[in-house]
C-alpha cells in the first residue's frame, strides 16, 4: 500500500474530527491504526538492518572497511607498476593526456644526459635536434588531438654537444571507457652518440 504524506494529513484530520469528543480513548485508537498503517515500514526497517548486518562479516568489517581495503590494493598495485616502470632498462617516461611528461625513468636521463626536472612538463622539446624538432613536434601535436600512439625515430642534442638518435614510442593510456588519461612513453637508443 503506498500512503502519501498528503494522504496521512487527510487522513490524521478525518480522524481527529471524528475523535475529538472521546478524548484519551481516541488518541489510544489513533495509535493503533498508526502503528498498523506504518508496520510496512517497520518491516522494511528491519531489512534494512538485515542487509547492514550482512555487510559486517568478520566482526564487525564494514562496507567503508571493505572500500579502503581496496583503495589500499589499488595504491599499492599502482606503486609496484610505477616502481616496474621506473627500473626498465630503456628510457621511459610517463605524460599526461596533455602530453606533458610527469615522470620518468633514470636511463631516460642516461640517454638524454639531462636530469629529471630538465626534462618534465614540456621541456622534453628542448632537446630535439633543430632540424627535427619541427616533425617531431607536429607529429607529437598530431597523435595528442587525434588520441593516437606516437613512435618515430629521431635525433636528441645532448649536454655535452654530441648527438643521439632515438627510437620513441608513446602508447595511449586509457580508462574502461577509452577516454585518453596520458601515454606511456619508451626510449632506446639508435646507434652511438656522434
Amino acid at each position: 500500500m503506498d500512503i502519501t504524506v498528503k494522504d496521512l494529513l487527510g487522513i490524521f484530520n478525518e480522524w481527529l474530527k471524528l475523535l475529538a469528543p472521546f478524548g484519551v480513548v481516541g488518541g489510544l485508537i489513533w495509535k493503533l491504526w498508526l502503528k498498523a498503517e506504518f508496520k510496512e515500514l517497520s518491516d522494511l526497517y528491519q531489512k534494512i538492518h538485515v542487509i547492514a548486518e550482512e555487510f559486517r562479516p568478520n566482526g564487525g568489517s564494514t562496507l567503508r572497511d571493505a572500500i579502503n581495503r581496496i583503495e589500499v590494493m589499488v595504491t599499492v598495485q599502482d606503486q609496484k607498476t610505477l616502481a616496474i616502470i621506473k627500473s626498465l632498462p630503456i628510457g621511459t617516461s610517463i605524460r599526461n593526456e596533455k602530453g606533458k611528461i610527469v615522470d620518468l625513468n633514470k636511463m631516460l636521463c642516461t640517454i638524454t644526459g639531462r636530469t629529471e626536472s630538465d626534462l618534465k612538463g614540456d621541456n622534453w622539446s628542448k632537446w630535439l635536434h633543430p632540424d627535427d624538432k619541427e616533425e617531431v613536434l607536429q607529429e607529437w601535436e598530431r597523435c595528442v588531438e587525434e588520441d593516437l600512439n606516437f613512435e618515430k625515430d629521431y635525433r636528441i642534442v645532448k649536454p655535452d654537444g654530441k648527438i643521439q638518435k632515438v627510437h620513441h614510442l608513446a602508447l595511449r593510456l586509457v580508462d574502461r571507457d577509452s577516454k585518453l588519461l596520458g601515454f606511456l612513453g619508451t626510449y632506446t637508443t639508435v646507434g652511438d652518440p656522434y
